[in-house]
């Protein structure tokens, strides 16, 4: 059975990606250099294809806070004080900091649009907590998320929503960063972005599947 990389390259590759980069894959494949190679690539592969579900989700959650914000404080929903209120200020990650930080990069109440893009992935995570129930989403969950299933009630699908969003945000992080993704459970975090795609479009949904590369990738041995 001929080679998938020649000796040299079996030699250079990890060099060049680092030796501690390497070794995690190197690891995994009981110090097989060419089962490591064959590894990485799989891994940098997958971790391509998830940027469409990764996009579409992300890009779904957020508009769904945001129509919901509009409709709680008014347009112009990232100046409303009592938004700003609302926020949490955690030392490790503040929502309410990156609000303040982003709106200050675009003055006019105008520019909601611009804050909205600017704002990081964790900031739209946390508008899932509880804290958000009263205000948001009892009144504007099931508008947002029509195709949640009808036995769930607002916290239950809120909860899980959240639940899906910092796993999605966990995996997007790794894959931004060129890190591992190999030990994760790929295909249940594909089938939840789907799951909570579905429940706020089925349309979107049915496109993403046409489009997506992500699950014949996952079904091929590295």
């Amino acid at each position: 059975m001929p080679r998938d990389f020649s000796p040299q390259e079996q030699l250079k590759i990890p060099a060049t990606l680092s030796t501690p980069r390497f070794a995690t894959y190197f690891v995994a494949c009981n110090n097989d250099n060419e089962a490591a190679l064959r590894l990485y690539g799989w891994n940098a592969r997958v971790s391509s294809a998830f940027l469409l579900p990764l996009h579409l989700f992300e890009i779904c959650i957020r508009n769904a806070v945001a129509n919901a914000a509009t409709a709680t404080y008014s347009p112009t929903w990232p100046w409303a004080a009592t938004f700003e209120r609302s926020l949490p200020d955690y030392r490790h990650f503040s929502p309410r900091r990156e609000i303040v930080k982003v709106r200050q990069r675009h003055h006019a109440p105008q520019s909601t649009g611009k804050v909205i893009a600017d704002l990081k992935f964790a900031f739209w995570v946390s508008m899932f907590t509880g804290r958000h129930d009263r205000r948001l989403w009892r009144p504007h969950l099931k508008i947002e998320f029509p195709n949640a299933p009808p036995g769930m009630t607002v916290e239950q699908i809120r909860t899980r929503i959240f639940a899906v969003a910092d796993e999605v945000r966990q995996l997007r992080n790794r894959i931004a960063h060129h890190e591992p993704i190999f030990r994760r459970d790929l295909i249940a975090s594909y089938e939840a972005i789907e799951e909570i795609i579905g429940y706020r479009c089925l349309d979107t949904l049915a496109w993403m599947r046409r489009a997506e590369t992500t699950t014949n990738l996952l079904l091929v041995d590295p």
